[in-house]
């Protein structure tokens, strides 16, 4: 079945938004959990006094993150073109390690010197991680380059995706503020809701930005 020039797939959105959001729960979740029973995970003072321990949980969080959020998109992205999972998540990695360096860890450990909740700080710079949608987009395109003519398209996807999402929560927290995630007592819900909010657009320009891949391999392969 030939694959449409505006690669629309009524499939493969919902797939998108599914999977994307199932990586978003586990991920801000897994840590979250742990750390509420008691785990003690998230107690990050000796990562303060100790720059290779920072590096170490930047390291394993960013490794979480990353294989859980580019294996299930990933999930996604093959059935458009034949890219390596490993490098797709690989590409994943990078600027979710950026993420914990420069957001997650300083937000924790800033959190347990004023005495502020741990797992509210820990959730709130989680979402930011994953919002970072310039960076990941940048990293993805750069995979998508060697597939497909529109891998730019990625970028400006994933920068106006996470734009419109922050604008339109910005509006409706001014008039209501359950909406208002800026605060440290915002609830694991309205984190998540933001993030889940942008898939509907990066999934359909997702579908966009693969369609020229995707008619080229069923040309070669008929």
């Amino acid at each position: 079945m030939t694959t449409p020039s505006n690669g629309w797939s009524a499939r493969l959105y919902w797939q998108w938004i599914l999977y994307n959001t199932i990586a978003f729960v586990v991920v801000l979740t897994t840590v979250a959990v742990l750390s509420w029973i008691g785990a003690d995970i998230l107690q990050l003072s000796w990562a303060n006094r100790s720059p290779v321990a920072a590096l170490l949980v930047a390291r394993t969080g960013a490794v979480l993150f990353g294989w859980v959020l580019g294996a299930l998109q990933w999930q996604i992205v093959r059935q458009r073109v034949p890219v390596p999972r490993r490098k797709w998540i690989v590409a994943n990695v990078g600027p979710a390690l950026l993420g914990w360096l420069l957001v997650i860890i300083p937000a924790i450990i800033t959190a347990q010197d004023s005495g502020t909740s741990v797992t509210g700080a820990y959730l709130l710079a989680a979402s930011q991680t994953l919002a970072l949608g310039p960076l990941l987009g940048l990293s993805q395109a750069l995979v998508l380059r060697a597939h497909t003519r529109r891998w730019a398209g990625w970028i400006v996807a994933n920068i106006a995706s996470w734009a419109i999402v922050d604008a339109v929560f910005l509006l409706l927290s001014s008039w209501l503020d359950t909406f208002d995630l800026t605060r440290h007592d915002g609830s694991v819900a309205e984190v998540y809701l933001m993030l889940i909010a942008t898939t509907p657009l990066t999934g359909r320009m997702l579908l966009w930005v693969l369609a020229p891949a995707a008619t080229t391999t069923e040309h070669q392969h008929p």
